[in-house]
């Protein structure tokens, strides 16, 4: 198998960087509405390091091993008490709100990193063929590499966190958010998730892979469609 140094290391900082976010978004969002936990657990920080000393398989381990295979997917958990927030949120909100952070913020990453994605050639137009045009592709291509990573990357942790099972953020949004007279259907997907998780483990790449790549070239076209009238 031909590896390539660069783009593991693309794919790697991809992960990295876009579960970093992730993590902060939940320890910003509890911080905010009045948690003071992730303070206390100093997780109020965008430094990979943090993550992986707290969870060194889920945030190093797997993503160095993804990073080879082009897997993006990593892990990590940020201790949060919604029974600490303030009074003039509910329970149900704040466990709602900070579970949403996460993958809201991937989305906006995915939304971000589009945007750099389609600008850079808008950027190089006119300059390929010059000296400084090489040497501006040389050093703008990895960023370039890294934008489309973390498209795909971020696509992917938004999806996969939102699957309605436990310990998924999916799981708290909906428990959070159904009526009391729902209680039920949240025990059934308690009590079955690791089953559920396990059919999603092994299946569960024949629908969301082609929902990711489905959104991902969604992000690119609408971004390209905006720098195309620059060029």
């Amino acid at each position: 198998m031909n590896v390539d140094p660069k783009i593991v290391l693309i794919n790697f900082f991809a992960i990295i960087i876009s579960l970093t976010v992730h993590e902060y978004a939940h320890a910003w969002a509890a911080n905010r509405m009045g948690d003071p936990t992730p303070g206390r657990y100093n997780r109020l920080n965008l430094n990979p390091i943090t993550i992986m000393k707290a969870h060194p398989f889920g945030a190093l381990v797997v993503p160095l091993i993804g990073s080879f295979n082009g897997f993006l997917i990593g892990w990590a958990a940020t201790p949060v008490n919604p029974h600490l927030v303030d009074r003039r949120y509910s329970l149900r909100q704040a466990e709602r709100w900070i579970a949403l952070a996460g993958p809201l913020s991937n989305v906006i990453l995915a939304v971000l990193s589009a945007l750099i994605y389609s600008a850079i050639p808008t950027l190089l137009s006119g300059q390929s063929g010059t000296e400084l045009g090489n040497e501006l592709i040389l050093l703008i291509e990895p960023i370039h590499l890294l934008a489309r990573a973390m498209i795909f990357t971020n696509v992917f942790l938004a999806i996969f966190n939102m699957i309605p099972i436990p310990p998924f953020d999916g799981f708290t949004v909906m428990q959070s958010s159904l009526p009391a007279a729902f209680s039920d259907l949240s025990n059934l997907f308690r009590q079955y998730g690791n089953m559920i998780l396990l059919f999603v483990f092994f299946f569960g790449g024949q629908v969301i892979a082609p929902l990711v790549y489905k959104l991902s070239f969604i992000f690119i076209q609408l971004s390209e469609g905006i720098f195309s009238t620059f060029r």
